[in-house]
């Protein structure tokens, strides 16, 4: 089961539920420390990206000297299953200029394990949809952001809407589970509504949205991104109804919280997943700069127990308050620091 759907379960089960509740909601469950392993790996297997998007969370579109090699990179697929981690997610950069992307992609399926592709959309044509279908994926999330090629575009410098298209085309026409991720920000957030349509009339599985993340680019750009809060107001309320409207013919799933406010609830319970930079560090968490393993050097299951730890670490802590005080902060997302687990 999806992150998302499981949200959303969560959330059908309380009676009017405020805000609090209903990010709590989202949130709990059995505590991380119950967990020999995490149950969601999101890996960024490469940073090279065609696009220069004015929201990257990574600040993809370069290559890094040190990414995994092909070898250290199944060796790392080969401990995820040997943990029996039920699903995963491989994004980038962009996942489909990784030269063993498909590799990567036999072997976890191989072995059993959920999987679920983001990318732009761009290189997958119909060989590529039909490879995607073969190998029983999860789900592959495209990009698309806007109804039209001019919203979209602007976001996501030298990007082609058209091609973002026929790929999700492609994939639809082969019987893959296709999802669309819609980032909303001043220049597309009134389209929400046709967008929705549009991949409705495409025959996506689902659709994805919430506020945007103002972490990497974001963060650097917020000023001409973020969307206003009344812009937000009638966003929200937009999703509200298209939710209602597609019950039963396609699952159009939001999260109403900012970064933010889902920190604060990750100080009290951190989540069961570890993400995973291409160079094979792990971070706590997107939103933090804070590095608690590296792959090439520690076993999985160790980078799992430095996890746990550094959710306590005291200089972890206190960043976290200062961030949540100072949004500003998020900007040293990806300024990338080693946290002393046992501290």
């Amino acid at each position: 089961m999806s992150i998302a759907v499981e949200d959303n379960n969560k959330l059908s089960r309380l009676t009017n539920p405020g805000p609090d509740e209903q990010l709590r909601a989202i949130l709990e469950g059995s505590s991380f420390d119950d967990y020999n392993s995490p149950l969601f790996i999101a890996w960024q297997i490469n940073a090279a990206c065609n696009l220069g998007c004015l929201h990257c969370c990574e600040e993809a579109g370069h290559s890094m000297p040190d990414e995994m090699t092909k070898s250290e990179a199944l060796d790392f697929c080969r401990q995820i299953a040997e943990l029996n981690i039920p699903y995963m997610a491989i994004s980038g950069g962009e996942p489909l200029l990784c030269p063993y992307i498909f590799d990567v992609c036999e072997f976890i399926r191989e072995n059993n394990i959920s999987l679920k592709i983001e990318t732009n959309g761009e290189f997958i044509d119909e060989k590529v949809a039909r490879r995607f279908a073969e190998l029983k994926l999860r789900s592959v999330q495209v990009s698309l952001d806007g109804a039209t090629a001019d919203a979209h575009e602007r976001l996501r410098v030298a990007g082609d809407w058209k091609k973002a298209i026929e790929a999700c085309e492609h994939l639809v026409n082969y019987g893959v589970n296709t999802e669309i991720v819609f980032v909303p920000t001043k220049f597309n957030i009134h389209e929400i509504g046709d967008a929705i349509d549009m991949a409705y009339s495409m025959g996506a599985y689902g659709f994805y949205t919430g506020k945007t993340m103002r972490i990497g680019r974001a963060a650097k750009n917020w000023d001409i991104l973020c969307p206003s809060e009344e812009e937000y107001e009638k966003f929200f309320d937009v999703l509200q109804k298209k939710t209602a409207a597609y019950e039963g013919k396609m699952k159009v799933y939001y999260y109403p919280y900012d970064v933010i406010e889902e920190l604060k609830y990750r100080l009290e319970a951190p989540s069961a997943s570890l993400l995973v930079v291409p160079n094979g560090k792990v971070k706590l968490i997107g939103p933090l700069p804070f590095i608690c393993g590296d792959l090439k050097k520690e076993s999985l299951s160790r980078i799992w127990e430095n996890y746990k730890k550094a959710w306590q670490n005291p200089a972890v802590v206190e960043f976290t308050k200062k961030v949540i005080a100072d949004p500003k902060l998020l900007a040293e997302s990806n300024n990338w620091r080693e946290v002393n687990s046992e501290s």
